[in-house]
């Protein structure tokens, strides 16, 4: 069991150090066997890309909870999380209860969102995995760009 949950690890990890290297494809390829296996496993994958999409948001924060805002790309104006496609608002609602620290949220919404999408045979599940991993390459991206900009400056940062 450990070497199966040691094996999962390292695709993830491989999965988005391909996405870091510009290879988006090829990271969700390599998630999709995970997947595959059912939901226990895709709620692990989820829950480890959220791991890394907010590391730095909670690393930095000073605010005691994570709030979801959306804004409207054309006015600037708050909108409802209610008026994203499905599975932006899962994406972004998830990764918020994740990074809020309450996977039983997290889970709730990864139940009521997986039922729907096997009820309806909706793609919208695979869209929201590939959010979430983009969010994850974002920030995993960010997180070497500050470690080589600290090795470069002679700083000591891990």
């Amino acid at each position: 069991m450990t070497e199966q949950f040691n094996d999962e690890v390292r695709t993830i990890g491989d999965a988005l150090a391909a996405g870091v290297a510009g290879d988006l494809e090829r990271g969700t390829t390599m998630l999709q066997p995970l997947v595959d296996r059912g939901r226990r496993e895709t709620f692990a994958v989820l829950g480890s890309l959220a791991e890394a999409a907010t590391f730095i948001a909670r690393r930095d924060s000073t605010a005691g909870a994570f709030g979801l805002h959306v804004a409207d790309i054309t006015t600037g104006e708050s909108t409802s999380a209610d008026d994203l496609p499905p599975p932006m608002r899962f994406a972004f609602q998830y990764v918020t209860a994740w990074a809020n620290r309450d996977p039983d949220a997290a889970l709730d919404l990864f139940t009521v969102f997986a039922d729907h999408c096997e009820r309806t045979g909706a793609p919208d599940l695979g869209e929201a995995i590939g959010l979430v991993y983009g969010m994850a390459v974002t920030t995993s991206a960010q997180l070497i760009r500050e470690a080589r900009e600290a090795r470069e400056a002679g700083e000591d940062r891990p």
